[in-house]
């Protein structure tokens, strides 16, 4: 099942972010790309931006990724929620990074040429694939897992 939920995440590019302020909830659309193991999740944002300061104050975040666009009768429709922790990206492959972003998303270009553009990075504890209605499935991942 580990295979199939990182296929649908490599399959597509867009979520939706959700962070949360003092149980006041945010969501976001966003690009994003995932690293080869699919246990990390790259986004980019401005430092100014709400889904920024809520990860600040809280970096446990969510992401729902869907198949509403294919071309799969509404039954067949997969939903996967992706629960991590949130924080900005600080390794030294930070730049390579925001630039492969912009490769794979050339609509957030004029994004991250702004000075304040931060690239974030999710950590991610869980998966939950609903396929279909009814059929759920639960991954928790631990370091065993991600690899």
């Amino acid at each position: 099942m580990l295979e199939k939920i990182r296929e649908m995440i490599r399959r597509n590019d867009l979520a939706v972010l959700a962070t949360s302020h003092e149980d006041r909830p945010h969501c976001s659309l966003m690009a994003y790309m995932p690293d080869n193991d699919c246990s990390r999740i790259y986004l980019l944002t401005l430092k100014d931006s709400r889904k920024f300061a809520n990860i600040s104050r809280n970096p446990c975040v969510s992401l729902l990724i869907d198949t509403r666009n294919s071309h799969e009768p509404r039954e067949a429709f997969k939903a996967l929620t992706i629960s991590g922790t949130c924080a900005p990206e600080d390794s030294p492959d930070q730049e390579s990074l925001k630039q492969e972003m912009v490769k794979r998303h050339p609509q957030v270009r004029e994004l991250a040429a702004k000075p304040d553009c931060v690239l974030l990075v999710v950590h991610i504890i869980s998966f939950l694939l609903l396929d279909g209605v009814s059929n759920a499935h639960y991954i928790e991942l631990d370091e065993q897992t991600a690899k």
